[in-house]
Protein backbone atom coordinates (compact mmCIF):
# COMPACT_ATOMS: atom_id res chain seq x y z
CA UNK A 1 0.00 0.00 0.00
CA UNK A 2 2.77 2.46 0.93
CA UNK A 3 4.70 1.64 -2.24
CA UNK A 4 1.59 2.36 -4.30
CA UNK A 5 1.11 5.71 -2.59
CA UNK A 6 4.73 6.71 -3.13
CA UNK A 7 4.66 5.72 -6.78
CA UNK A 8 1.36 7.47 -7.44
CA UNK A 9 2.47 10.61 -5.67
CA UNK A 10 5.69 10.98 -7.62
CA UNK A 11 4.33 10.10 -11.03
CA UNK A 12 1.06 12.03 -10.87
CA UNK A 13 2.14 15.20 -9.15
CA UNK A 14 5.94 15.46 -9.45
CA UNK A 15 5.83 16.62 -5.84
CA UNK A 16 8.57 15.15 -3.60
CA UNK A 17 7.61 13.20 -0.50
CA UNK A 18 9.94 15.26 1.64
CA UNK A 19 8.56 18.70 0.77
CA UNK A 20 5.83 20.66 2.56
CA UNK A 21 4.52 23.62 0.58
CA UNK A 22 2.89 26.51 2.42
CA UNK A 23 1.34 29.84 1.58
CA UNK A 24 0.85 32.43 4.31
CA UNK A 25 -1.46 35.07 2.85
CA UNK A 26 -1.50 38.03 5.23
CA UNK A 27 -3.79 39.97 2.91
CA UNK A 28 -6.53 37.33 3.20
CA UNK A 29 -5.64 36.08 6.71
CA UNK A 30 -5.09 32.50 5.60
CA UNK A 31 -2.50 29.72 5.79
CA UNK A 32 -2.42 26.82 3.31
CA UNK A 33 -0.28 23.69 3.67
CA UNK A 34 0.24 20.76 1.31
CA UNK A 35 2.24 17.62 2.09
CA UNK A 36 2.37 13.88 1.38
CA UNK A 37 0.00 11.65 3.36
CA UNK A 38 2.91 9.18 3.44
CA UNK A 39 4.59 11.48 5.98
CA UNK A 40 1.50 11.38 8.19
CA UNK A 41 1.47 7.59 8.09
CA UNK A 42 5.17 7.53 8.96
CA UNK A 43 4.78 10.00 11.83
CA UNK A 44 1.88 8.11 13.41
CA UNK A 45 3.01 4.60 12.36
CA UNK A 46 -0.42 3.89 10.91
CA UNK A 47 -2.20 3.83 7.55
CA UNK A 48 -5.44 5.31 8.85
CA UNK A 49 -5.83 9.03 8.30
CA UNK A 50 -7.23 11.04 11.21
CA UNK A 51 -8.07 14.67 10.37
CA UNK A 52 -8.10 15.96 13.95
CA UNK A 53 -4.90 14.21 14.94
CA UNK A 54 -3.11 15.39 11.79
CA UNK A 55 -4.17 19.01 12.26
CA UNK A 56 -3.01 18.97 15.88
CA UNK A 57 0.32 17.48 14.81
CA UNK A 58 0.78 20.23 12.19
CA UNK A 59 -0.05 22.98 14.69
CA UNK A 60 2.55 21.59 17.09
CA UNK A 61 5.23 21.96 14.43
CA UNK A 62 4.63 25.46 13.11
CA UNK A 63 4.76 28.54 15.31
CA UNK A 64 4.19 32.09 14.08
CA UNK A 65 4.77 34.83 16.63
CA UNK A 66 1.79 37.12 17.30
CA UNK A 67 -0.47 34.89 15.19
CA UNK A 68 -3.43 32.75 16.13
CA UNK A 69 -3.75 29.80 13.73
CA UNK A 70 -7.31 28.51 13.49
CA UNK A 71 -8.07 25.17 11.75
CA UNK A 72 -10.53 25.57 8.88
CA UNK A 73 -10.61 22.41 6.78
CA UNK A 74 -8.45 19.44 5.84
CA UNK A 75 -8.89 16.80 3.17
CA UNK A 76 -6.99 14.27 1.07
CA UNK A 77 -6.49 15.00 -2.63
CA UNK A 78 -6.14 12.06 -5.04
CA UNK A 79 -5.38 9.75 -2.10
CA UNK A 80 -1.80 10.96 -1.73
CA UNK A 81 -1.78 14.66 -0.82
CA UNK A 82 -3.02 16.29 2.37
CA UNK A 83 -4.31 19.83 1.95
CA UNK A 84 -4.73 21.75 5.20
CA UNK A 85 -6.37 25.19 5.41
CA UNK A 86 -6.26 27.61 8.34
CA UNK A 87 -7.55 31.06 9.18
CA UNK A 88 -5.05 33.31 10.93
CA UNK A 89 -5.25 36.38 13.12
CA UNK A 90 -1.92 38.20 13.14
CA UNK A 91 -0.36 41.35 14.46
CA UNK A 92 3.27 42.15 13.64
CA UNK A 93 5.00 38.87 12.67
CA UNK A 94 8.62 38.58 13.74
CA UNK A 95 9.54 34.90 14.18
CA UNK A 96 8.39 31.82 12.26
CA UNK A 97 9.38 28.32 13.40
CA UNK A 98 8.71 25.19 11.34
CA UNK A 99 9.89 21.60 11.87
CA UNK A 100 7.13 19.40 10.46
CA UNK A 101 8.36 15.81 9.87
CA UNK A 102 11.97 16.83 10.60
CA UNK A 103 12.15 14.53 13.62
CA UNK A 104 12.08 11.34 11.53
CA UNK A 105 13.35 12.51 8.13
CA UNK A 106 16.43 14.74 7.85
CA UNK A 107 15.82 15.32 4.13
CA UNK A 108 12.53 17.12 4.75
CA UNK A 109 12.08 20.73 3.66
CA UNK A 110 9.38 23.32 4.08
CA UNK A 111 8.82 26.05 1.49
CA UNK A 112 6.76 28.97 2.76
CA UNK A 113 5.54 31.77 0.50
CA UNK A 114 4.49 34.87 2.44
CA UNK A 115 2.10 37.25 0.70
CA UNK A 116 1.67 40.71 2.19
CA UNK A 117 0.98 44.28 1.09
CA UNK A 118 4.72 44.77 0.75
CA UNK A 119 5.05 41.95 -1.80
CA UNK A 120 6.03 38.30 -1.61
CA UNK A 121 8.95 36.37 -0.18
CA UNK A 122 9.87 32.70 0.07
CA UNK A 123 11.45 31.00 3.09
CA UNK A 124 13.06 27.57 2.96
CA UNK A 125 13.05 25.48 6.15
CA UNK A 126 15.20 22.40 6.79
CA UNK A 127 16.36 20.38 9.84
CA UNK A 128 19.32 22.75 10.17
CA UNK A 129 17.24 25.89 9.54
CA UNK A 130 13.96 25.75 11.45
CA UNK A 131 13.48 29.41 12.34
CA UNK A 132 13.44 32.76 10.60
CA UNK A 133 13.44 36.23 12.12
CA UNK A 134 11.58 38.01 9.35
CA UNK A 135 13.09 41.44 9.91
CA UNK A 136 16.50 39.90 9.27
CA UNK A 137 15.35 38.36 5.99
CA UNK A 138 13.81 41.23 4.08
CA UNK A 139 16.60 40.93 1.51
CA UNK A 140 15.72 37.94 -0.70
CA UNK A 141 19.20 37.94 -2.27
CA UNK A 142 20.89 37.27 1.08
CA UNK A 143 18.29 34.67 2.00
CA UNK A 144 18.76 32.66 -1.18
CA UNK A 145 22.52 33.18 -1.12
CA UNK A 146 22.51 31.16 2.10
CA UNK A 147 20.08 28.62 0.63
CA UNK A 148 22.30 28.16 -2.43
CA UNK A 149 25.31 27.42 -0.22
CA UNK A 150 23.30 24.93 1.85
CA UNK A 151 21.85 23.33 -1.28
CA UNK A 152 25.23 22.43 -2.73
CA UNK A 153 26.75 21.40 0.62
CA UNK A 154 23.79 19.16 1.48
CA UNK A 155 23.44 17.71 -2.04
CA UNK A 156 25.49 14.50 -1.91
CA UNK A 157 24.80 13.79 -5.57
CA UNK A 158 25.94 17.30 -6.59
CA UNK A 159 29.12 16.87 -4.54
CA UNK A 160 29.97 13.53 -6.16
CA UNK A 161 29.35 15.07 -9.59
CA UNK A 162 31.82 17.82 -8.72
CA UNK A 163 34.36 15.34 -7.30
CA UNK A 164 34.29 13.35 -10.54
CA UNK A 165 35.03 16.51 -12.52
CA UNK A 166 37.88 17.41 -10.14
CA UNK A 167 39.36 13.93 -10.55
CA UNK A 168 39.04 14.21 -14.32
CA UNK A 169 41.24 17.32 -14.23
CA UNK A 170 43.75 15.82 -11.79
CA UNK A 171 44.19 12.74 -13.99
CA UNK A 172 45.72 15.05 -16.60
CA UNK A 173 48.70 15.49 -14.23
CA UNK A 174 48.62 19.28 -14.31
CA UNK A 175 50.22 21.47 -11.67
CA UNK A 176 48.02 22.35 -8.68
CA UNK A 177 47.59 26.00 -9.69
CA UNK A 178 46.60 25.10 -13.25
CA UNK A 179 44.27 22.38 -11.95
CA UNK A 180 42.54 24.85 -9.62
CA UNK A 181 42.00 27.32 -12.46
CA UNK A 182 40.50 24.59 -14.64
CA UNK A 183 38.24 23.37 -11.83
CA UNK A 184 37.00 26.89 -11.04
CA UNK A 185 36.07 27.26 -14.72
CA UNK A 186 34.12 24.01 -14.42
CA UNK A 187 32.26 25.22 -11.32
CA UNK A 188 31.40 28.51 -13.01
CA UNK A 189 30.07 26.74 -16.12
CA UNK A 190 27.93 24.53 -13.88
CA UNK A 191 26.53 27.54 -11.99
CA UNK A 192 25.77 29.40 -15.23
CA UNK A 193 23.63 26.56 -16.58
CA UNK A 194 22.09 26.12 -13.12
CA UNK A 195 20.99 29.77 -13.32
CA UNK A 196 19.44 29.31 -16.73
CA UNK A 197 17.56 26.22 -15.55
CA UNK A 198 16.19 28.00 -12.51
CA UNK A 199 15.05 30.95 -14.62
CA UNK A 200 13.30 28.77 -17.22
CA UNK A 201 11.56 26.76 -14.53
CA UNK A 202 10.38 29.76 -12.50
CA UNK A 203 8.99 31.34 -15.69
CA UNK A 204 7.13 28.07 -16.42
CA UNK A 205 8.92 27.71 -19.76
CA UNK A 206 10.35 24.25 -18.98
CA UNK A 207 8.92 22.16 -16.14
CA UNK A 208 10.06 18.52 -16.37
CA UNK A 209 8.81 15.90 -13.87
CA UNK A 210 10.97 15.80 -10.77
CA UNK A 211 11.30 12.01 -10.78
CA UNK A 212 12.75 12.13 -14.29
CA UNK A 213 15.21 14.83 -13.23
CA UNK A 214 16.42 12.84 -10.21
CA UNK A 215 17.09 9.82 -12.45
CA UNK A 216 18.92 11.97 -15.00
CA UNK A 217 21.07 13.53 -12.25
CA UNK A 218 22.23 10.08 -11.20
CA UNK A 219 22.92 9.20 -14.84
CA UNK A 220 25.10 12.31 -15.30
CA UNK A 221 27.19 11.27 -12.30
CA UNK A 222 27.63 7.77 -13.74
CA UNK A 223 28.62 9.23 -17.11
CA UNK A 224 31.26 11.57 -15.65
CA UNK A 225 32.71 8.77 -13.50
CA UNK A 226 32.96 6.49 -16.55
CA UNK A 227 34.47 9.35 -18.55
CA UNK A 228 37.43 9.28 -16.15
CA UNK A 229 38.28 5.89 -17.70
CA UNK A 230 37.21 6.24 -21.31
CA UNK A 231 37.74 9.96 -21.97
CA UNK A 232 34.79 10.39 -24.31
CA UNK A 233 34.86 14.12 -23.53
CA UNK A 234 38.16 15.82 -22.77
CA UNK A 235 36.84 19.28 -21.85
CA UNK A 236 35.28 18.99 -18.42
CA UNK A 237 33.67 22.43 -18.50
CA UNK A 238 31.50 21.27 -21.39
CA UNK A 239 30.13 18.38 -19.33
CA UNK A 240 29.60 20.67 -16.35
CA UNK A 241 27.70 23.18 -18.46
CA UNK A 242 25.46 20.64 -20.22
CA UNK A 243 24.74 18.52 -17.14
CA UNK A 244 24.28 21.62 -15.01
CA UNK A 245 20.94 22.19 -16.76
CA UNK A 246 19.73 18.85 -15.40
CA UNK A 247 21.09 19.30 -11.87
CA UNK A 248 19.49 22.72 -11.58
CA UNK A 249 15.96 21.39 -11.91
CA UNK A 250 16.25 19.54 -8.59
CA UNK A 251 15.73 22.77 -6.64
CA UNK A 252 14.09 24.82 -9.37
CA UNK A 253 10.93 22.69 -9.52
CA UNK A 254 10.21 23.36 -5.87
CA UNK A 255 10.68 27.11 -6.27
CA UNK A 256 8.56 27.21 -9.41
CA UNK A 257 5.63 25.57 -7.63
CA UNK A 258 5.89 28.18 -4.88
CA UNK A 259 5.08 30.85 -7.52
CA UNK A 260 7.70 33.38 -6.43
CA UNK A 261 6.48 36.64 -7.87
CA UNK A 262 8.38 38.48 -10.61
CA UNK A 263 9.45 41.28 -8.26
CA UNK A 264 11.63 38.79 -6.36
CA UNK A 265 12.72 36.88 -9.45
CA UNK A 266 16.14 38.48 -10.00
CA UNK A 267 17.04 38.46 -6.31
CA UNK A 268 16.12 34.77 -5.97
CA UNK A 269 18.00 33.64 -9.09
CA UNK A 270 21.12 35.71 -8.44
CA UNK A 271 21.13 34.96 -4.73
CA UNK A 272 20.63 31.22 -5.01
CA UNK A 273 23.10 30.66 -7.79
CA UNK A 274 25.69 32.93 -6.19
CA UNK A 275 25.30 30.71 -3.14
CA UNK A 276 25.79 27.59 -5.28
CA UNK A 277 28.99 29.10 -6.68
CA UNK A 278 30.26 29.98 -3.18
CA UNK A 279 29.42 26.48 -1.95
CA UNK A 280 31.22 24.90 -4.89
CA UNK A 281 34.29 27.05 -4.30
CA UNK A 282 34.30 25.91 -0.67
CA UNK A 283 34.26 22.27 -1.77
CA UNK A 284 36.90 22.89 -4.43
CA UNK A 285 39.23 24.72 -2.04
CA UNK A 286 39.15 21.77 0.36
CA UNK A 287 39.01 18.73 -1.91
CA UNK A 288 41.31 19.77 -4.76
CA UNK A 289 44.49 20.23 -2.67
CA UNK A 290 43.63 17.10 -0.65
CA UNK A 291 43.09 14.91 -3.72
CA UNK A 292 46.17 16.46 -5.36
CA UNK A 293 48.36 15.48 -2.39
CA UNK A 294 46.93 11.97 -2.22
CA UNK A 295 46.63 11.49 -5.93
CA UNK A 296 47.74 8.53 -7.91
CA UNK A 297 46.00 7.18 -10.97
CA UNK A 298 44.83 4.11 -9.10
CA UNK A 299 43.56 6.04 -6.06
CA UNK A 300 41.57 8.50 -8.16
CA UNK A 301 40.17 5.71 -10.30
CA UNK A 302 39.12 3.74 -7.21
CA UNK A 303 37.07 6.75 -6.16
CA UNK A 304 35.58 6.86 -9.65
CA UNK A 305 34.68 3.14 -9.45
CA UNK A 306 32.99 3.72 -6.08
CA UNK A 307 31.04 6.61 -7.61
CA UNK A 308 29.98 4.45 -10.55
CA UNK A 309 28.53 1.91 -8.11
CA UNK A 310 26.88 4.61 -6.00
CA UNK A 311 25.32 6.38 -9.00
CA UNK A 312 24.08 3.04 -10.38
CA UNK A 313 22.32 2.39 -7.07
CA UNK A 314 20.81 5.89 -7.23
CA UNK A 315 19.50 5.16 -10.73
CA UNK A 316 17.85 1.90 -9.66
CA UNK A 317 16.45 3.49 -6.51
CA UNK A 318 15.01 6.50 -8.34
CA UNK A 319 13.68 4.68 -11.43
CA UNK A 320 11.66 2.20 -9.36
CA UNK A 321 10.96 4.54 -6.39
CA UNK A 322 12.38 1.96 -3.98
CA UNK A 323 13.73 4.50 -1.46
CA UNK A 324 16.45 2.18 -0.16
CA UNK A 325 19.18 4.80 -0.50
CA UNK A 326 19.65 6.83 2.71
CA UNK A 327 20.66 9.98 0.75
Amino acid sequence: MKFFLIFSFVTLFAHPLNLTKMTLDLNNSSLYMRFAIFNVFTAFKTEEFNKTKTTEYVLNHIKIDNCQIIPKKIFIKNEVIVENYFDIKCNDIYNIKFNLFFDFDKTQQGLLKIISKGGEKVLVFSPIKTEYKLKEYQNQFLLFLKEGILHILEGIDHIFFLIMLIISVLLKHLKLKISLIEIIKIATAFTLSHSITLSLSMLNIITPPERLIEVLIAMTILFVAMNNFYRWISKEWQMAFVFGFIHGFGFANALREMNVDISNFIQVVLGFNSGVEVGQLMIISILTPLLFLLKSDNFLKYISIFTMILSSLWIIDRVFALHFMPF
